[in-house]
């Protein structure tokens, strides 16, 4: 049996904070307020996949991607959750033949969700 080291995976990462309002419609109870728009510092941080040490993507042009995808000034989503951002940044950067694996959107940097990627044939 051979004990040589598996080849890792490597992923670049690229964060940024940017101002934007939603709402969730359907917020009852204690929870209620957030029915209302109401405005986050949103964290998102988005993660590519690259097959070596010089990067197939640089990762300041992935975190150009990222704002550029989100625009200028705070951003409407209306009744997006954080899930549904990050699937949406997901989508826009796997179109620009960004291998992206993961994407991570958190409100105020405290709470959050990622969608993570998989590749072909895993489960």
């Amino acid at each position: 049996m051979s004990t040589a080291p598996r080849d890792p995976a490597i992923t670049v990462w690229a964060e940024a904070r940017l101002p934007g309002f939603h709402r969730w419609p359907g917020a009852g109870g204690h929870r209620g307020y957030l029915a209302a728009r109401h405005r986050h510092l949103f964290h998102v941080r988005a993660e590519a996949a690259v097959a070596h040490d010089d990067r197939d993507i640089e990762f300041h042009d992935l975190g150009d991607l990222v704002r550029g995808w989100w625009g200028p000034g705070p951003r409407e989503w209306d009744c997006l959750s954080c899930e549904a951002i990050a699937r949406d940044l997901a989508t826009h950067l796997a179109q620009r033949g960004v291998p992206v694996t993961r994407v991570t959107v958190a409100e105020d940097g405290e709470a959050g969700a990622t969608v993570t990627l998989l590749a072909p044939g895993e489960a």
